[in-house]
């Protein structure tokens, strides 16, 4: 897909990440079934209300202005409280609730779970990221079982109006049917929730393309544009997802359908179900975004300048390849780690003993 071999290097190590959270999920569920026989029919009927009376977790709802936007969902999970608490924005509809919801107690099963935990500690480049994407499949699997998806048989991707007909045959909110739509997508792509105004909500990849930033503008793409102008479900051959830096994604074709007041949007790089007939555009030099991974921010950045000692890019805070020490050992918990587990250079416990 073009780039600099760090920057390939970096969507393939995105991808291992997506496989691996998908893993996760599934032994998540296993977890809940073995803690809670039978919590997972349970919880794809009424999720609030079943946590609601769980005494290992409290539910709280909050004002928009209390959860920030680090995590893909408008919600929290914090262990420190006794019991520890899921938060959910009073403002999501109730479909969102259920997912935000489902989402936060993924983060408690994997907080308070040994094999998860370790888990999650393994992903030294990006434990927040794989942690977070297992809790978006995790609450996807509950809402749809595998039972209740209609798979395409052509080896060809979903469309926009796939993930509509999801939302309107079950009680899954709109990111939960992007999650379970983008499993099935076979080839790198797109599926966003966006906003009436293209802002997205909501947004689940599959492959090697980086997902737009919630609550940044999409309505400047052809896709979006074209749809917000007509108000109609549209198509277009050649679109592309706008990061926040300004750059681009690989040319896309992209398929569009609205949801009520949302925009549902599929973009692939190739074998769009929409078309009878599409070339292929693996391996197209049009991609633009050269995004990497900066492996003690845990962000990702588009490279400027390599460091001149060890030549490799240097994020905007400036670490580069110097700056990854050797794995060091927490005083309190004895696991050797990664630097970006401790909050500083000179911290002596990981970040998760230090709370």
């Amino acid at each position: 897909m073009g780039g600099s071999a760090s920057a390939r290097s970096g969507r393939r190590r995105m991808n291992v990440l997506r496989v691996e959270a998908v893993a996760q999920a599934h032994r998540m569920l296993q977890l809940l079934e073995k803690r809670w026989p039978g919590a997972a029919g349970r919880l794809n009927t009424d999720a609030l209300n079943e946590l609601d009376a769980w005494p290992d977790v409290q539910v709280r709802r909050v004002p928009d202005e209390m959860i920030g936007t680090r995590c893909s969902v408008a919600g929290g999970y914090v262990h420190s409280t006794t019991p520890p608490t899921l938060t959910v924005t009073e403002s999501l509809s109730l479909r969102r609730r259920q997912f935000t919801a489902l989402h936060e107690l993924g983060h408690h099963l994997q907080k308070t779970d040994a094999r998860l935990a370790l888990a999650v500690r393994r992903q030294s480049a990006a434990p927040e990221a794989f942690e977070d994407a297992a809790c978006d499949v995790f609450a996807s699997l509950v809402l749809i079982p595998d039972d209740t998806l209609q798979p395409r048989l052509d080896g060809r991707s979903p469309s926009a109006g796939d993930v509509v007909s999801l939302f309107e045959r079950t009680q899954a909110s709109r990111a939960a049917c992007s999650v379970r739509i983008a499993e099935q997508l076979g080839t790198d792509g797109i599926v966003a929730v966006l906003d009436s105004a293209g802002t997205v909500s909501f947004a689940a990849t599959h492959g090697e393309v980086y997902p737009p930033a919630r609550g940044w503008s999409q309505a400047d793409t052809p896709l979006v544009r074209a749809a917000l102008h007509r108000h109609t479900n549209v198509q277009v051959d050649d679109t592309y997802v706008q990061y926040r830096s300004g750059s681009t994604s690989v040319r896309l074709y992209g398929d569009a359908a609205w949801s009520g007041d949302y925009l549902i949007t599929v973009a692939v790089l190739d074998r769009p179900g929409w078309k009878s007939f599409a070339l292929p555009r693996t391996g197209s030099s049009g991609f633009v975004s050269r995004q990497e991974l900066c492996e003690v921010c845990e962000e990702q950045f588009f490279p400027a300048e390599n460091c001149s000692k060890c030549r490799t890019s240097r994020c905007p805070a400036g670490h580069c390849a110097c700056t990854y020490a050797a794995d060091r050992q927490c005083e309190r918990c004895f696991l050797t780690l990664n630097p970006n587990q401790f909050a500083s250079p000179t911290a002596r416990m990981c970040k998760e003993c230090a709370e």
